[in-house]
């Protein structure tokens, strides 16, 4: 196989679904990751055709044992892999019907760790994974999207300890990662999105889109120019990609773009 190869986590839904469609459409063979079997079989029959074709799954990136599956099938179709997008998130536990965050003094430990199973652990599983068989390649990408709202571990947010641990912890694990695998070949980074019209968004009341927010198509086109145009020597450190509106243009007005 010569066909480039992406995995998608989280790509049945959301930010994952774009991003895979968006994959699909520059021509990689794309594996949708999901654990829902309506989900994962929807989006993959909406990418578009390529040579080698594209693979669902349905696993849970918690499980580890699921994660040797994913592997295994991937290599088994494919015989490499090129590119790990992480995008599996969650905000709250499954069964949580709650209106608003929790604070820490109530926090079910329950949500702590699923919260932080998927978001971190789940990255970790992932990329653990991959690393063996990109470093056989001496080539491949991790790209791991974060939260901008908790940009670089400088600022949390009231009422989301769990969300701000995980996605701070992301950040820890890319910039670890990265200084183990340059020499390999292997650009390992963390992305970090603003509000974007998901239902992660429109779930929580702590994602409310504040100045706007992107849909996934445009975020998927923002990413992407990291994954396909991106200098191979060079690397973007924690890119923020957030929405901005165009204010009509005053004479003699230079500065058109703003939150």
């Amino acid at each position: 196989m010569t066909q480039r190869v992406a995995i998608v986590t989280g790509g049945s839904s959301g930010i994952g679904q774009a991003l895979s469609l968006a994959l699909a459409a520059a021509g990689y063979c794309v594996i949708v990751v999901g654990t829902t079997a309506a989900r994962v079989n929807d989006t993959h029959a909406r990418l578009a055709p390529v040579a080698g074709g594209h693979l669902g799954l349905v696993l849970d990136v918690t499980r580890e044992a699921d994660i040797t599956v994913m592997i295994e099938h991937t290599l088994a179709r494919y015989g490499r892999v090129d590119l790990l997008l992480v995008s599996a998130g969650v905000g709250k536990t499954p069964g949580s019907s709650r209106l608003l965050p929790h604070s820490s003094a109530e926090l079910p430990l329950e949500e702590w760790r699923h919260v932080i199973d998927v978001n971190l652990t789940g990255a970790f599983l992932c990329t653990r994974a991959v690393l063996p068989v990109m470093m056989r390649q001496n080539s491949g990408h991790v790209l791991l999207i974060g939260s901008s709202t908790t940009p670089h571990g400088l600022r949390g947010r009231a009422y989301a300890p769990a969300y701000c641990a995980s996605k701070f912890g992301l950040v820890g694990f890319a910039e670890a990662v990265a200084a183990e695998v340059a020499d390999h070949g292997i650009r390992v980074q963390a992305v970090f999105p603003g509000p974007v019209d998901t239902p992660l968004v429109k779930q929580t009341a702590l994602a409310k889109p504040f100045g706007g927010s992107l849909d996934g198509a445009q975020f998927a086109v923002a990413v992407m120019y990291h994954v396909t145009q991106q200098p191979s020597d060079a690397m973007a450190i924690h890119p923020h990609i957030l929405p901005c509106a165009l204010k009509p243009r005053a004479s003699g007005d230079v500065n058109v773009p703003c939150l």
